[in-house]
């Protein structure tokens, strides 16, 4: 077992109650019994000479504040022996950053994302918090060592502030940004339509802005087309992730989805087992859970429709990736992606191709 990202689901409650959030919200928190005993465990096993992530999630996460500090401290102490290449990071909403935690998530050299939705945030979030996040955004980008990135997530509702948003965030010299869209829902045809509009004004937009400053500021169009190889989640492989109860899944996803499916037949398929079993039993216990890890893979997974298809079969199966549990909670079921799931990459992919096609056009003339 080598890990290249340990997360800290430190806390399931949340201050938030977004509208496409799929989390189920819990007052359960993470104590410092479970973080020395997963630290002391894990700690041998991240991987060596290469960087490795610890993040910190929730819920929000800032909401146990404390036991991100503890933890921070145990690693950074174990760590001066280890000498290993550890960032630290942190997924929040920023409503309860305070300059006293940017000090320290300066201090520590973190990986700071701002789940901020830009024009569409006082629609899908929380109502009020737009202005706090503009003026958050410009405080955080005064700290040099926060390695800070935002993340947005649209919806058939918030669709149409999409490439304003973007740009608003981009142009003042913003973070890079990661967008998402929301398949928790039905997206009609108008809707699509929608999006295809909004996708090539970003496209147009970030061209201009690539061929000017020589950089792309948002992650989802930094893949090069066709993509290197097909995609495969990375869970269970190098990324672990410890639950405020002390339970151990692949990823912070795999928690966030079985959390309400305990009956669910493929609970068993992907749950290493409780901290403390895990620890006495990880020689055969992680083989045996990996294995099925293993087959989430693109090339494996099948789309519902009418009829079924097999993404094998599909052209663009090398240019795809498709989380396994966000596809999941639209089928029910991990390997599966839901039609509106694969129509919005088909979309998305597109919009890509477009974009690297009209970013490169002129230089290839020379």
């Amino acid at each position: 077992m080598e890990i290249s990202n340990l997360t800290f689901i430190v806390t399931d409650e949340c201050n938030f109650n977004c509208a496409y959030c799929v989390q189920k919200k819990e007052k359960k928190t993470i104590n410092n019994a479970c973080i020395k005993t997963a630290v002391d465990f894990f700690y041998p096993f991240l991987k060596q000479d290469v960087k490795v992530y610890i993040g910190f999630y929730g819920g929000e996460p800032l909401l146990a504040y404390e036991q991100i500090k503890h933890t921070v401290r145990l690693v950074q102490e174990k760590n001066k022996t280890g000498n290993k290449k550890i960032t630290f990071s942190v997924t929040t909403n920023g409503s309860l950053l305070t300059d006293k935690m940017l000090d320290f998530f300066n201090r520590s050299q973190f990986a700071v994302t701002l789940s901020y939705d830009g024009f569409a945030q006082d629609m899908g979030r929380k109502k009020g918090t737009l202005d706090q996040m503009i003026r958050l955004m410009k405080q955080i980008q005064d700290y040099p060592n926060i390695d800070f990135e935002i993340n947005s997530v649209f919806t058939p509702q918030t669709i149409k502030t999409f490439s304003e948003s973007l740009r608003f965030m981009i142009e003042p010299g913003g973070p890079e940004i990661t967008f998402n869209l929301s398949t928790m829902e039905e997206w009609e045809p108008s809707h699509l339509e929608t999006l295809k509009e909004e996708l090539k004004r970003l496209t147009d937009f970030l061209v201009l802005y690539y061929k000017k400053t020589g950089k792309i500021p948002v992650k989802n169009f930094q893949v090069p087309v066709p993509g290197p190889g097909i995609f495969r989640c990375s869970a269970g492989k190098d990324h672990m992730a410890v639950t405020p109860e002390g339970n151990v899944w692949g990823c912070f996803l795999f928690h966030d989805y079985f959390k309400t499916r305990k009956d669910n037949p493929q609970y068993q398929d992907y749950y290493f087992g409780t901290l403390t079993d895990f620890i006495a039993n990880h020689k055969t216990r992680y083989p045996e859970i990996l294995a099925n890890y293993s087959d989430l893979r693109q090339n494996f997974f099948q789309v519902e429709c009418k009829e079924t298809n097999f993404c094998f079969l599909c052209q663009d199966v090398k240019s795809c990736m498709v989380c396994p549990v966000n596809a999941a909670y639209s089928t029910r079921s991990l390997g599966k992606i839901s039609c509106r799931q694969c129509q919005l990459n088909k979309i998305q992919l597109k919009a890509l191709e477009d974009f690297h096609f009209l970013a490169t056009k002129d230089t290839k003339k020379h």
